[in-house]
């Protein structure tokens, strides 16, 4: 591991010259009986995928790509199906995606790439083959009203929300990595899968009820946030999202019942994209809202809760305009107090 890590940082200093010198060794490696060496050869190739150039190595991973699904697929060794993974997921991370003008994912393998991810998640290597979906989906990011990942969404989502149950998860970084890529998959979705985008919206409203019993599961807030942003710029899905913004809002506030920074601060962030949403119509919240703001705002100890609930301000300034006129005075003297 110190090795790889530290050819990732020649590859970075050299570009393309450290392909010629890493390749015979990946090649004379890559199927060796030897668990160890497979993993070596497999760990090295991802590690120089950062310095030298597209055109350098697309080549190299056009050839490589259905060796490693295989590999992902096949290999007997748990280490070198998790290092695949992480292998994949450089791949996707800094050659694919709209600055890169030579397709490595295209129609004919893109089904076979999600297929292969989605199995694995199904096993004890699940997180890496999140961290692979993270960045496949964020390449396809700005690639407008449709996406090649839209035919998969409902069942990449329903994978993802499966490891999120799973036992071995709750106290592991997988949970984490789930919803992380959950959070990219919704983030970078086309406006084709709106629709399913607000049937998400009930499921996450769901297991944040159980979030409210269990502050382990503080992810939800963050997908709940992500949420609000993705529906909030089209306006049909923001329309027929407004049914939701009352219990969503109720939710958000048995949320600050915990007794968790790091659930606050992501309940503030969601809160303040709701805000974002629901424009004027805000002011019916702050009543039962401004106690928490203030607590927020109060919380310097905590400065990361400090920090947004400031931004969440001007969030909420933005949307009532001068109906905030109300809360201004001790808006003002906490913010001069802090």
């Amino acid at each position: 591991m110190a090795g790889g890590t530290c050819l990732g940082l020649v590859a970075r200093t050299v570009g393309d010259d450290i392909v010629l010198l890493v390749m015979p060794f990946i090649e004379e490696n890559l199927t060796k009986p030897d668990w160890r060496q497979r993993e070596a050869a497999t760990y090295d190739f991802g590690s120089i995928l950062e310095g030298p150039s597209p055109d350098r190595l697309i080549p190299k991973v056009n050839v490589a790509l259905s060796f490693m699904l295989a590999g992902l697929t096949k290999d007997p060794n748990s280490h070198v199906k998790d290092t695949t993974a992480w292998n994949l997921g450089r791949v996707f991370e800094f050659l694919h995606g709209s600055a890169v003008e030579t397709l490595i994912i295209t129609l004919e393998n893109c089904q076979q790439i999600i297929t292969v991810l989605l199995q694995r998640m199904k096993e004890n290597v699940a997180e890496k083959p999140c961290g692979a979906l993270y960045f496949l989906a964020q390449g396809y990011d700005d690639v407008g009203p449709s996406s090649p990942l839209t035919s998969y969404f409902l069942e990449i989502v329903q994978s993802l929300l499966n490891v999120t149950h799973r036992e071995d998860a709750v106290e592991s970084r997988l949970r984490t990595a789930a919803y992380e890529t959950l959070n990219e998959v919704v983030r970078c979705s086309s406006d084709e899968s709106a629709r399913l985008v607000l049937e998400l919206v009930q499921i996450i409203m769901t297991k944040l009820h159980k979030t409210l019993e269990a502050p382990k599961l503080s992810s939800d807030e963050r997908e709940k946030q992500i949420l609000i942003q993705k529906l909030r710029a089209s306006e049909p899905t923001k329309y027929a999202f407004m049914q939701y913004a009352d219990q969503i809002m109720n939710l958000f506030l048995g949320v600050f019942d915990c007794r968790s920074v790091t659930i606050h601060e992501e309940a503030m962030l969601a809160i303040g994209a709701l805000a974002y949403t629901t424009g004027p119509n805000f002011v019916n919240y702050m009543p039962a809202f401004f106690k928490y703001l203030e607590m927020g705002l109060q919380n310097f100890e905590e400065y990361q809760v400090c920090a947004v609930t400031v931004g969440v301000v001007g969030d909420i300034c933005r949307a009532l305009e001068d109906k905030i006129l109300p809360y201004c005075d001790r808006i003002m003297t906490q913010l001069f107090e802090d």
